[in-house]
């Protein structure tokens, strides 16, 4: 499994405690270019299910629900630093395509999309996650 996620889309998560009753609810605000750290730390709780804590860009740390944690990964708000590098990968690729082919407007649609990831991957680097 991926041990570091890079936050894509700004998104907002509710983190329950762990206590029966989860009378502690709080919500995290997570911005593009935030980087997630697994740990090893699994807890499994009665009627909740398996929960996994991350790390937050190296400065707090929070128990996610597993299916959360692979709902965020399929609707594209997280994705795996190795995910972010084969994107920009692809659309520099997808990029040239359009200069051989002359097409303007794929170009400019690749190229936001490019400046985009760039920008987030920017992000990530300027809130200290070296993870490249």
């Amino acid at each position: 499994m991926n041990d570091r996620f890079i936050i894509l889309d700004f998104f907002q998560h509710q983190v329950s405690c762990c206590c029966p009753g989860q009378k502690h609810q709080h919500v995290i605000d997570f911005r593009q270019g935030d980087v997630w750290t697994i740990t090893n730390e699994r807890k499994y709780i009665d009627i909740l299910g398996w929960h996994i804590g991350v790390i937050v860009n190296s400065e707090f740390k929070f128990l996610i629900h597993v299916e959360d944690l692979e709902d965020l990964y399929d609707n594209g708000s997280i994705c795996s630093v190795l995910d972010l590098e084969l994107k920009i990968l692809h659309l520099n690729f997808k990029i040239n395509e359009t200069l051989d082919a002359h097409d303007k407007a794929s170009f400019q649609l690749f190229a936001n999309e490019l400046t985009n990831l760039q920008e987030i991957k920017d992000t990530m680097h300027s809130v200290g996650a070296e993870v490249f």
